[in-house]
């Protein structure tokens, strides 16, 4: 059985509309109670990916209002460094990821027992969350946790309905589409990104996951009825990245699915779905640079709808698809007879 029609960020636009914004500075993109109980003032996270987020990049998607979420394969050791250290430093949320594996359980009852009344997240992250093992860990969890709980991914209302029910206050969305994942290669399976969004947002509160390359995806992300877009690729290389230095030309990036990645963490590769490659080392700054393209193109992209908060865009928001061609009428062609200019 083939299912209806799926679109990605690349199939359509949004269309313009009648609005009465004067300046892009009078659009908010802050929202209260964006992920749980926790208010966001930019609708973006920094991915859970061992080569975007480390304790710099906590820091400044924190500076910004955004979150940050770290990996789950960091040691115990080192998270109990890092949390004691930003619970003296700052208010503000600390987000970290699980998985569901036996081995796993050690990792969250340490956070349960030692930072459970604390201000933290919790991101409970597999590739296949509509499954046994993540109902299992939620209600593990939530036996002793009343904060807030991320969980994913998944791709189709059903699964979120169902991580809800297992005790999710965000469900994070998206099976394949990003930028170091190869699983839709591998396996076949995966579900186009932006109808998966829209869908799954009529459900409660997501994370549009994977697939953001420019601004404009994220603008579609949130149209389409995200709360907020997790980004990895277009933070890589960036100057609060883990593995930056200002004296090394590429800066790697992978997937955690990865074999690199894989074989680091696990001592092993097999089933590995993601890739591992190397990306140009960004200048000083870059990480900031890099959030403020996003957050003027989203506020640009709601200043075209006439939308001046996130749930207006979510209301406003129309879409068209396009056929596959629109990508070359999309991108500025003068550049086929011409030299770019800086």
């Amino acid at each position: 059985m083939i299912n209806t029609n799926g679109y990605s960020y690349d199939d359509i636009l949004l269309i313009p509309q009648y609005s009465e914004i004067s300046s892009r500075k009078d659009i908010s993109l802050e929202q209260s109670k964006a992920i749980g109980e926790y208010d966001l003032s930019i609708p973006i996270i920094s991915a859970n990916m061992d080569t975007i987020t480390g304790e710099e990049m906590l820091y400044a998607m924190e500076n910004f209002g955004g979150l940050g979420i770290l990996h789950r394969y960091m040691s115990i050791e080192d998270l109990d460094i890092i949390i004691r250290r930003w619970l003296k430093n700052t208010y503000s949320p600390f987000a970290v990821a699980v998985g569901c594996l036996k081995k796993d359980k050690e990792r969250i009852d340490y956070l349960l027992t030692n930072f459970g009344d604390k201000n933290i997240i919790i991101c409970v992250d597999i590739a296949h969350g509509d499954s046994k093992h993540m109902k299992d860990t939620l209600t593990h969890i939530r036996k002793r946790f009343s904060g807030t709980v991320i969980a994913g991914n998944v791709c189709t209302p059903e699964a979120t309905e169902r991580l809800f029910l297992w005790g999710a206050d965000t469900v994070k969305i998206g099976v394949g589409p990003g930028s170091a994942c190869t699983t839709r290669i591998k396996t076949g399976c995966g579900f186009p990104q932006l109808t998966a969004v829209e869908e799954c947002s009529y459900i409660g509160p997501i994370i549009a996951d994977g697939g953001i390359k420019t601004s404009g995806d994220a603008a579609k992300a949130l149209a389409a009825g995200a709360t907020a877009v997790m980004v990895g690729g277009m933070l890589a290389g960036t100057d609060k990245t883990p593995n930056w230095r200002l004296d090394a030309e590429e800066i790697e990036f992978r997937g955690m699915a990865s074999p690199e990645a894989r074989s680091d963490f696990e001592g092993s590769y097999n089933n590995a779905e993601g890739i591992s490659c190397m990306v140009q080392r960004k200048p000083t700054g870059s990480t900031y640079d890099v959030l403020k393209i996003i957050i003027e193109g989203i506020r640009s992209a709601m200043s075209y709808t006439g939308a001046s908060t996130i749930k207006e865009f979510h209301a406003k928001a129309t879409f068209i698809s396009a056929p596959p061609t629109i990508i070359l009428e999309n991108n500025p062609h003068i550049l086929e007879s011409c030299s770019q200019t800086q």
